[in-house]
């Protein structure tokens, strides 16, 4: 049986109060504070009863988002400097801005995290590339050092809401808390490049406020995927089969949908693939990206298909 809606309201309160307690900077915890939305899947699992797999919080303005991480980039490599792990290099993330044009020709003031990996052989240290986009020595190494930062600051001093995964498009902490950082907006503008209707509730804790609009609700109630349009429709497929494996069901005509969508997707670009890729596992994405960047082979659907089957059914 799924939640009330007072109660759904007392636990995202909680969460947020929680993680706005473990930022140490008065100002950053006020703009967090004054800015953050939690929308998207967990309130979907409180209405049905169920615990959420992870919180993702998104922020109203740009200028909140850039303060937000760059107060956890920073917080990554101040303690990075601390602690002794295993990992063979240095890997610091770092936060920028930069224009950039989605697949409907909009352009987009993006944050974004650049990871730069010190004392590779060979490499200039003013260069920074997206996490998604190293090799695959590079980011195991990152990969390495970010969690093994995690487990020895719980270890020691047991801590809440550590960053442990920076990517393009969020800030990964511990405790089931994701800083989006792909978008930023009010809830109307966030969910304009949302998939799925049943994600659109949201709550706001600055005023204590839960919207629980109608056509998310009979959606979440009916298990039923209603979709909207997305940047991101290659994602969205993906995302359905985890969602049928849940008993939602989707009809041909939401299906249709997503298709009308796909011409405006180059998936023989590599770069546009990895960007569609977003909305799924980071790192089974990191897998399928670096398979075809490693093999040089020329991208047709059956190739990919290949691909996809033998790191998504591994």
């Amino acid at each position: 049986m799924g939640y009330r809606r007072s109660v759904i309201k007392k636990i995202l309160a909680n969460k947020i109060d929680k993680w706005l307690e473990s930022i140490v900077d008065d100002n950053v915890r006020k703009v967090a504070k004054e800015n953050c939305i939690i929308t998207g899947g967990s309130i979907t699992s409180l209405l049905l009863g169920e615990k959420p797999n992870d919180y993702d919080i998104y922020f109203k303005t740009k200028e909140a988002t850039l303060i937000i991480a760059q107060y956890y980039t920073k917080l990554f490599n101040d303690n990075r400097g601390k602690l002794a792990t295993k990992a063979l290099h240095s890997c610091n993330p770092r936060v920028e801005e930069k224009v950039i044009t989605n697949i409907k020709g909009e352009e987009e003031n993006r944050v974004l995290v650049y990871i730069k990996s010190a004392g590779i052989a060979g490499e200039k240290q003013d260069e920074y590339a997206y996490f998604e986009g190293y090799n695959e020595v590079e980011s195991d190494i990152f990969l390495s050092s970010a969690f093994d930062m995690a487990t020895e600051l719980a270890e020691d001093l047991k801590p809440k809401y550590k960053p442990v995964f920076f990517s393009q498009n969020a800030i990964t902490l511990s405790d089931k808390v994701q800083l989006i950082i792909r978008f930023y907006g009010d809830p109307m503008d966030l969910h304009r490049n949302f998939d799925f209707v049943h994600a659109t509730c949201w709550y706001y804790r600055n005023l204590d406020y839960l919207e629980l609009p109608k056509e998310a609700l009979e959606a979440t109630l009916s298990k039923s995927l209603i979709y909207m349009g997305s940047l991101y429709p290659i994602a969205s497929i993906f995302r359905i089969r985890k969602f049928l494996s849940r008993g939602w069901r989707i009809t041909a005509g939401q299906l249709l949908k997503i298709i009308y969508q796909l011409p405006s997707v180059d998936l023989t670009n590599i770069e546009v693939l990895q960007e569609q890729l977003m909305g799924v596992d980071a790192a089974y994405m990191h897998q399928l990206i670096q398979r075809l960047q490693n093999d040089g082979q020329r991208i047709d659907e059956a190739y990919l298909a290949k691909l996809i089957d033998e790191i998504f059914e591994d």
